[in-house]
């Protein structure tokens, strides 16, 4: 027998502790596959070409293959972990270190070639079914199947050289041991665990300073660094010392400690969360990067029409200067297009002034008459203003870091002094029309004189903008603004251009956080999986001295489930304030869209929880 045919034997005869790290494998190349067969599609190909949907799906394969190759290799030193005893074993009956590493190398090409094979082969059967859901999603009617050959070459030559890497760097992860290490495999310290008071104190308080920065919304340089790194250090903490101290406590409270199989547990769980600590950190990161990007990428594609809605008042705009010659021509045809779309609509026109700004952008000046009428327009409170008097206009979307604060009493416009009698923190024109935006009263706005320019802004309110795509996109074809004598903005073609990638984004972020959420959980599946032996030993001895099978399944589930949603608790904490942070910087509600994302990551997670529970329970009963 040769030394191949003796590492495939030894795959195909220990089937059972090769198929974790397998089915690991297998999916992370499907989702690479998935997504490649929609990358490489030829209609995707045609009609984007360039653009942000290439780059959206080019930005989620990127971050796919980086999370696979992390993913692997966690689980395939998992999976050498599991194997210790065996390498041990081998090496008394005479194997060198270097056939050990061999062994290693070849198993882990073997696994990853049969993996790639499943892999791929899941991915052709399931590919119809992705394309349609991203036909749905792309808009660009039913994407038909084809043989993705392109896609086969770009996953099997990646996934190739990933397995080749990780046969040539596995190896490493056992050369330094010895056979006591090796046969010993990862037995528990018999020293308990000890934790510092002091650092699990710490941690605390490092969380709730960057909890304490969001609620209070400090302006601090680098603030979304220095709460990154405030939690995270804490977190840790919190998982390597304050469980670890609290549940050493908890030893020492008679009452609750002697309590029917209270000591097998907590004494066990106080070891776990020690060795475990660094796993918890991780899957806690993983979780809150998972909930808050789909939760932020839900709530901003569910407030697509109520951001354009801010960000455009008015729907079709049009600011004509006096130096307008086709004025005429470009107002009747966005009348015209509209009324032929059956597209209702009502028309308002507010006279303007232009002073420099000393920006980009110009500052403009509207009469109290002008202001009125486009707040009349759009349901809103008017103005009253006395002469001498002016209140600013916001000329962003309302939200915290771009709300208007007084730090002068006047505002020096045409050559005059006027004094500011207040803010509307609600943009009235579209965002970025202006680059300050003054309403002063009508007397003063007749004798302002405006060396930048004066003109006439033309506005169309159109109920069922977000059905007028179409129209707009007929106006922007055959209009003519050059910016310097006219300038016409309009949001229902942009907002059809902005829905679809944020529709994609939200597909993408979707499909990666749910393969983020199935990793966390096999992360601490694959840990329990590492101390099955041991814990069979271990389980069977204690039933020896009494301990009952139901027990031993209600110890288990509930150190199963301690280790399985705390981190996913943290990780809702942590992501609640997160999203509570991006609150203040978009003008999207997120509190709906984020508490439907962490309701279904719940049920999800109850679900796998129980598939996993239910596995784990059947390798540590079994006799």
């Amino acid at each position: 027998m040769t030394f191949r045919q003796f590492a495939f034997r030894n795959v195909r005869r220990n089937w059972r502790a090769y198929l974790a790290y397998f089915l690991s494998c297998a999916f992370a190349i499907l989702v690479f596959f998935l997504f490649a067969v929609n990358l490489f599609h030829p209609a995707i190909g045609e009609r984007f070409e360039s653009g942000p949907v290439r780059l959206v799906l080019s930005a989620g394969e990127v971050a796919i293959t980086v999370f696979s190759l992390l993913f692997i290799l966690y689980s395939a030193g998992t999976f050498l972990r599991t194997r210790s005893q065996e390498f041990g074993l081998l090496t008394l009956l005479g194997a060198t270190r270097r056939q050990i590493r061999r062994l290693v190398s070849t198993e882990n090409l073997i696994i990853g070639l049969a993996a790639m094979a499943a892999g791929m082969a899941a991915g052709l059967f399931l590919s119809k079914y992705f394309l349609l859901v991203a036909s749905a999603v792309l808009e660009v009617g039913e994407l038909e199947f084809y043989f993705p050959a392109e896609a086969i070459a770009v996953t099997g030559a990646g996934f190739l050289a990933m397995f080749i890497l990780i046969a040539a760097v596995a190896p490493l992860a056992i050369r330094s041991k010895t056979i006591l290490e090796w046969l010993r495999g990862d037995r528990k310290p018999k020293e308990p665990p000890k934790a510092s008071a002091m650092l699990a104190a710490l941690g605390v308080l490092l969380i709730a300073a960057g909890y304490a920065i969001v609620v209070r919304q400090m302006a601090i340089p680098f603030d979304l660094g220095v709460i990154a790194i405030l939690v995270s250090a804490g977190t840790y903490l919190v998982y390597a010392q304050l469980s670890v101290f609290s549940l050493r406590r908890l030893t020492g409270v008679p009452a609750i400690f002697f309590r029917r199989t209270n000591p097998v547990w907590i004494s066990d769980l106080v070891y776990r969360m020690k060795d475990n600590a660094r796993l918890l950190f991780i899957v806690t990161l993983t979780c809150t990067a998972a909930f808050t990007t789909l939760a932020a990428f839900y709530a901003v594609y569910r407030s697509t029409d109520e951001e354009y809605a801010k960000s455009y008042p008015i729907p079709f705009n049009y600011f004509s200067y006096a130096e307008d010659d086709k004025r005429e021509r470009h107002l009747a045809l966005i009348a015209s297009t509209l009324e032929a779309d059956g597209l209702a609509y009502r028309d308002v026109s507010v006279p303007f002034l232009e002073f420099e700004g000393g920006s980009r952008l110009n500052i403009g000046a509207i009469s109290a008459e002008g202001y009125n009428r486009l707040a009349r327009l759009l349901g809103r409170e008017p103005l009253g203003l006395e002469p001498g008097e002016a209140v600013e206009v916001s000329v962003w979307t309302n939200k915290a870091d771009t709300r208007i604060a007084i730090s002068d009493d006047t505002v020096r416009l045409g050559g005059r002094t006027l004094r500011l009698a207040g803010v509307v923190q609600d943009n009235i024109f579209p965002e970025g029309a202006f680059g300050r935006l003054f309403v002063v009263s009508d007397p003063d706005f007749a004798n302002l004189e405006a060396p930048s320019g004066e003109g006439i802004y033309y506005g169309y309110a159109v109920p069922d903008w977000t059905a007028a795509w179409a129209a707009a996109g007929t106006i922007a074809e055959q209009i003519e603004p050059d910016f310097v004598t006219s300038k016409y903005r309009s949001s229902p073609d942009w907002y059809k251009k902005d829905q679809l990638v944020y529709r994609l984004i939200l597909f993408t972020g979707t499909f990666i956080s749910f393969v983020f959420f199935i990793a966390a959980g096999s992360f601490i599946y694959f840990r329990f999986y590492t101390d099955v032996r041991e814990d069979r030993a271990k389980f069977r001895n204690l039933r020896k001295i009494g301990l009952t099978r139901r027990e031993t399944r209600r110890i288990v589930t509930l150190q199963l489930a301690i280790l399985f949603f705390i981190p996913f608790a943290v990780a809702a904490l942590h992501s609640a304030f997160a999203l509570r942070m991006l609150q203040t910087r978009m003008a999207a509600s997120i509190g709906g869209p984020a508490a439907l994302v962490l309701a279904l990551f719940f049920a999800a997670l109850i679900l796998y929880f129980l598939m996993l529970r239910s596995r784990y329970l059947r390798s540590l009963l079994e006799d």
